[in-house]
């Protein structure tokens, strides 16, 4: 299986059959940098087995520092550690925000979008919608978060549930339910008389939610090793 970067995201493990997909339609250059089990570092594709994959006398972009992409892999048990630890950090600050007069929330709220980030950059196999700096960051922009926030919550049940399929996982796929349940109860609790009931309905989904997104990500995790 392989692995291979694209705009600074670690992306796989990916089989040959879809790397060579993935090269057929310009989505991996020669310059692209690549590694799998047995390399010592990240290499560019052209300087792999890969080569054979492409085109004579193409020319692409020049790989970029391969340092920034070797410190990204992670043994198992260590992701696995860090996503348990988030979650219950996430906990915590919801618990502590009784004693802080709120100001936990926006702890708690970090480390929400930190899950979420993670938890998209499983899934990076070259099919995802979008990266995990977008399904993040996009959901800052005013009024065109209202339509991301889909695409970002729902969207990662969907395409998690794709992943799985699509490499033949022994996991159980998500209902797509949860995160859309929340992204409605979000958008419904801005609305006036209607905020206290959606908003105390929104808090719950989203805590069921995150601990939905942080199972199946420690489940496909656990899947590679």
């Amino acid at each position: 299986m392989w692995y291979y970067s694209f705009e600074n995201v670690q992306i796989g493990p990916v089989d040959e059959e879809s790397i060579r997909t993935l090269i057929s339609e310009q989505k991996i250059y020669t310059g692209t940098l690549v590694w799998k089990q047995g390399m010592v570092n990240w290499q560019p594709a052209g300087a792999t087995p890969l080569a054979v994959f492409f085109d004579s006398g193409a020319t692409f972009p020049a790989a970029i520092q391969p340092m920034v992409y070797r410190q990204a892999l992670k043994a198992p048990d260590t992701e696995i550690k860090e996503l348990n630890d988030l979650f219950m950090w996430y906990w915590i600050c919801l618990i502590g925000i009784v004693f802080t007069f709120g100001l936990s929330a926006i702890a708690s709220a970090v480390l929400f979008y930190i899950i979420l980030y993670r938890s998209w950059k499983l899934i990076q196999d070259g099919y995802a919608r979008t990266t995990p700096g977008k399904a993040v960051g996009f959901l800052f922009i005013p009024f065109y978060n209202f339509y991301w926030i889909f695409q970002a919550l729902p969207g990662l049940t969907r395409d998690t549930n794709a992943y799985i399929q699509r490499h033949a996982l022994p996991i159980v796929t998500q209902d797509e339910s949860v995160p859309t349940s929340y992204c409605i109860l979000s958008l419904l609790s801005m609305v006036p008389y209607l905020n206290f009931l959606t908003g105390i309905g929104a808090f719950i989904m989203q805590i069921i939610m995150l601990k939905n997104f942080k199972d199946i990500s420690i489940a496909i995790v656990r899947a590679r090793k």
